[in-house]
């Protein structure tokens, strides 16, 4: 079995200083574990807080995209960056070979570096990003599920427009649910929420949903199951909201650090039991039910999110959770798309 990872946050932590990957210490995602786990593809997400400096918003989005270039020419025997239908098929055709290389995707989270400006896009692009989640938390583009929940602005459609221009796929998560429908109606290519889970499972605002999941199934877009106990499990998610909320208003008002915020929450959330993997299938057969069995993938949000699904410490738990949903009666063929099928089909038809 493959896998396709449509989210992680584990290019800021390398760049940061905050885990070796090429030994994957410290890391939910290393070279070791993309190999071990037999991961085909990787998105590798860069992630700016905006820090109301939009000049180091944009330097610091650079640096991380400069550090992605950097890991696949280090390491090119096991990475390579995929920005095309071409490259894409070249990583296909090494892997059936029995190369075990892993093709990384350039995303963006949040559209802060772009300061506001739509034509900056096309700069992104030609660095190779190939996927923007419009915004984390409220931008100048679109209100979000941890800000004011409003839509689109005037130059977030401009944005959307755009990214159906250059060819950068359109990721919905963090959207609110106003900006979501706006999103919908604007643009002309399939869409993604990429580490989103069921809503009607687990009522996380950050999950999609009956409406908006048959809404990306029906366009040919794709969904990233996340794979953090907030996500799935309703119990963890009431706890993990409170301890969320205290965090974004501490990094939004300065008086947060990372440190400090990984103190907080091993404090309000170290005791609770993880969400478990028949959680998770929960959420899958939902899924599955709702929007059928071709818009489904992972996106685990490793390296960016706190209390992981039980027995994780990584992408290592990939193929346990594959073989858990065999053992719950669904078909090898269905694993296989939910595993990397669906994501590889998407990424061969929306790549230039």
């Amino acid at each position: 079995m493959e896998f396709v990872d449509l989210h992680c946050d584990t290019i800021k932590a390398v760049a940061d200083g905050d885990g070796d990957f090429p030994s994957g210490q410290g890391l939910h995602i290393g070279l070791p574990q993309l190999a071990d786990a037999n991961v085909a593809l990787q998105v590798f997400a860069c992630f700016v807080m905006a820090t109301g400096k939009p000049e180091q918003d944009y330097k610091s989005c650079k640096e991380y995209l400069a550090a992605i270039d950097d890991l696949v020419a280090s390491h090119s025997e096991q990475l390579s960056l995929v920005r095309s239908k071409a490259d894409l098929q070249t990583l296909v055709e090494a892997r059936s070979k029995g190369r075990r290389l892993t093709g990384i995707v350039k995303a963006i989270e949040g559209a802060v570096p772009l300061q506001g400006r739509v034509d900056l896009l096309d700069e992104f692009y030609q660095d190779g990003v190939r996927l923007l989640t419009i915004a984390w938390d409220d931008n100048e583009f679109c209100g979000t599920v941890f800000g004011s929940g409003g839509g689109l602005t005037a130059l977030g459609e401009q944005l959307i427009q755009r990214c159906n221009e250059v060819g950068v796929v359109v990721d919905v998560s963090h959207a609110s649910d106003e900006a979501f429908w706006n999103i919908a109606e604007i643009t002309d290519k399939p869409f993604v929420a990429s580490h989103s889970n069921a809503r009607s499972v687990c009522a996380n605002e950050r999950n999609l949903n009956d409406e908006m999941i048959r809404e990306i199934a029906d366009r040919g877009g794709m969904i990233g199951l996340a794979l953090g106990s907030g996500f799935i499990c309703p119990e963890y998610y009431v706890h993990d909201k409170q301890n969320r909320i205290r965090i974004i208003e501490g990094f939004k008002n300065g008086t947060m650090t990372n440190e400090k915020a990984e103190r907080l929450s091993e404090e309000a959330l170290g005791s609770l039991p993880p969400a478990q993997i028949g959680q998770l299938i929960e959420h899958i057969r939902h899924f599955i039910n709702v929007g059928g069995e071709d818009c489904l993938g992972f996106g685990s949000d490793f390296d960016g999110v706190t209390g992981l699904i039980a027995d994780a410490s990584g992408i290592g738990v990939l193929p346990g959770i594959a073989a858990e949903m065999v053992k719950s009666g669904l078909s090898q063929k269905v694993v296989e798309k939910i595993c990397s099928g669906n994501a590889l089909r998407f990424f061969g038809e929306q790549l230039a």
